[in-house]
């Protein structure tokens, strides 16, 4: 473990290393970043939150014509970003709506696909 005295002793950049100490990211905390990044590791899920993106909500059958996707496959794959907190779904009858949770989701799908270079998201 880090601590500012073995800093001073074992370092060789202790002004920059000393106000890090306690502020790094936690083993717990990194598996919960990672399980979260492994959902945009899919294509297909970045795609989905993608589509939701641009607009308020979606039905399924209408997410699963926009992206030629077959309902059952589409819906496995909500399943897993709803249980991951990552989309919400209201329903209505028996059709079922989907949009991003919140704006943490658009901002980090924006990020990553500004990074790529592809369209993020609605204008405002």
């Amino acid at each position: 473990m880090l601590t500012i005295d073995r800093c001073d002793a074992a370092c060789l950049h202790p002004t920059a290393v000393r106000p890090l100490i306690g502020r790094t990211l936690s083993a717990t905390g990194a598996q919960a970043a990672a399980a979260w990044f492994d959902i945009l590791a899919d294509p297909t899920r970045a795609r989905i939150l993608q589509a939701l993106s641009l607009t308020s909500e979606l039905c399924v059958c209408d997410l699963a014509l926009l992206l030629d996707l077959s309902v059952s496959g589409l819906s496995h794959q909500l399943r897993l970003l709803r249980e991951r907190a990552v989309v919400t779904r209201r329903k209505a009858g028996r059709i079922a709506y989907y949009a991003l949770a919140d704006e943490h989701v658009r901002h980090v799908l924006a990020d990553a696909l500004a990074h790529t270079g592809e369209p993020t998201s609605r204008t405002a």
